[in-house]
């Protein structure tokens, strides 16, 4: 199906009602209303001028099968902070290390990791990130239930004889080996694991999603050569949304993306609270070949569902499956962040800043400011901008609750406008640079709301789709799921950069996030040890940007991917 008009209108209509509460994060947001501040903020860390030691661990994968027993490991963590996040303690450094916190001074933890019967000890430096500890969970007992773990560690330096003791806990999720499909977390990246969608089983290999939504009785009930075509555009995951009316036509649609080789998300939005039908569902469909996840709440944020709810469900599709992750989509800047993603172990944004007007509502003809008012995108400044900063919010946020390792991140590109508040669709370079930035700074994973969207020639979404996914699986893919890659971000004049180094190459994702031309030098990036980007650079694709040899010269809104191999 072509995008137009009325599926535009079709789309906002359906975002529309979805707005028809009280409120929207918590606020007010119509003329007849008064100004009343939403609450809910996140409370960010006190800082502390001496060190703090953040001391966490986690497993390696979740869950783990008992073909996993002999090489399970976790994964430890021992950076020095200063700010009082989730479980920070104060630590006594040695007077040498002054305040350096990279000083090979520093020495190192004695690091014991217990769950059930089963104890390892091992010395990790201070200030690692991503330090791997073997374990063998073969003593212990494949089940449903979460084993508790205790991550104990003490620290004794050269200067003084007295340790310091320092402890956190985690889970371990260790389940019976099975036939149907299993989704694991590589908690080392956020990546997710899968077998082949098809069901002819298989190993698991790292996988990053690239889907759209689709709305299941408006249009994929109707035409289920979507699926087709977006197999055909490169997408390996299908988000069908419910109401899933027509049962028979569903199953038609699992079968279908099956020997397609996509896997598919279960979507609850409609009953993820009514735990009774949940059960239903998780009964029924645990077992396809191909369930990538289950997403549960859908924007519980922007409609003031109970803060509870979604961790009421998540605890209890964890006690029914464990084999599959769940997600929720949180749509507000800030707020009740903190309960909601209790219920989730990714949690989606979806923020769409593409054709807002972010000081005025077109639909409810009032203000918006932080305390009042809808336009859209909540607290958004109505440009691909917004984007970068929402992920980097919820990602900050995660770490600072202790998620980091746990909870991973990922994004909704917007594939829809001319509607309701938004009076343009997105470009296919706008489409793509939000899924640039959104890598940038950790996503795992994206699905664009909603199909069908533009098609035609290269501006268009779809067009631009049909050769990006491609470029995305065989360049970006590598670089996101390598758990020894190194990453760093910069911001230059406006330019969003991503750096992942696997130890041979470099992989170089850039998007100028502002309305005018930049030039930017090469050691701006990262990347200041090329000498010869004729031999050492290769362009993998870009659009209004281009190289030279000192730099990377960009028009508004130009993306790129590189990769690198200086000496």
């Amino acid at each position: 199906m072509k995008y137009n008009k009325s599926f535009a209108a079709l789309v906002a209509a359906g975002l529309i009602r979805g707005s028809l509460a009280q409120t929207w994060c918590g606020k007010n947001y119509m003329a007849n209303q008064s100004v009343v501040p939403p609450g809910g903020q996140f409370v960010l860390p006190t800082q502390s001028v001496e060190p703090l030691l953040s001391f966490r661990c986690a497993p390696v994968f979740r869950p783990y099968l008992q073909e996993d027993a002999k090489s399970a490991a976790f994964v430890v963590d021992t950076p020095i902070v200063y700010d009082w996040i989730a479980g920070a303690e104060s630590i006594l450094l040695p007077s040498t290390s002054g305040s350096s916190s990279n000083s090979s001074s520093l020495g190192s933890l004695s690091v014991t990791i217990s769950v059930g019967s089963v104890k390892t000890t091992a010395n990790v430096p201070l200030n690692a990130t991503n330090f791997q500890i073997p374990v063998d969970i073969s003593k212990l007992q494949a089940q449903k239930t979460a084993y508790d773990v205790s991550c104990s560690a003490e620290y004794t330096t050269s200067s003084s004889s007295k340790s310091q003791k320092f402890k956190t806990s985690a889970s371990l999720l260790y389940l019976p080996d099975t036939n149907a499909s299993v989704t694991k977390t590589d908690l080392r990246t956020g990546a997710l694991w899968v077998r082949p969608a098809n069901g002819t089983g298989g190993a698991f290999a790292p996988f990053v999603p690239q889907g759209f939504y689709i709305n299941f009785d408006q249009y994929l009930a109707k035409n289920l050569t979507m699926i087709d075509q977006l197999k055909a555009d490169g997408f390996n995951t299908l988000h069908p949304i419910p109401p899933y009316d027509n049962l028979t036509i569903f199953q038609e649609v699992i079968s279908k993306t099956i020997s397609a080789g996509m896997y598919i998300v279960y979507d609850m939005r409609s009953n993820y609270q009514n735990l009774t039908a949940v059960a239903q569902q998780v009964n029924t469909y645990a077992s396809i070949p191909n369930l990538l996840n289950w997403e549960t709440a859908h924007e519980p944020d922007g409609n003031s569902d109970p803060q509870n709810a979604a961790r009421s469900t998540y605890d209890l599709i964890y006690q029914m499956d464990g084999y599959h992750p769940i997600s929720i989509v949180l749509n507000c800047e800030d707020y009740n962040f903190s309960p909601y993603v209790k219920g989730a172990d990714i949690v989606i944004q979806d923020a769409y800043p593409i054709g807002i007007n972010a000081t005025f509502s077109p639909v409810w003809h009032t203000v918006c400011t932080p305390d009042f008012g809808h336009c859209g995108c909540d607290n958004c400044q109505g440009d691909l901008a917004d984007i970068k900063t929402r992920m980097q919010t919820y990602k900050e946020r995660l770490n600072i609750m202790g998620f980091d390792r746990t909870k991973s991140v990922w994004t909704t590109p917007q594939a829809f406008g001319s509607g309701a508040y938004w009076n343009t669709t997105p470009t296919g370079q706008q489409w793509a640079a939000m899924g640039f930035t959104s890598f940038s700074h950790s996503a795992t994973g994206s699905k664009s709301y909603q199909y069908p969207t533009t098609t035609g020639n290269v501006t268009t979404i779809e067009g631009t789709a049909t050769n990006l996914t491609i470029l995305i699986r065989d360049f970006i893919q590598p670089f996101i799921v390598d758990p020894n890659a190194t990453f760093a971000s910069y911001d230059y004049l406006g330019v969003d950069a991503g750096v992942w180094h696997n130890g041979t190459a470099y992989l170089l994702l850039v998007t100028n996030l502002v309305n005018a031309e930049v030039y930017v030098p090469w050691n701006e990036v990262g990347l200041g040890a090329i000498t010869n980007a004729t031999t050492q650079l290769q362009r993998i694709f870009s659009v209004s940007q281009n190289t030279n040899a000192t730099g990377l010269n960009f028009r508004p809104g130009g993306i790129g991917i590189y990769t690198a191999t200086p000496p």
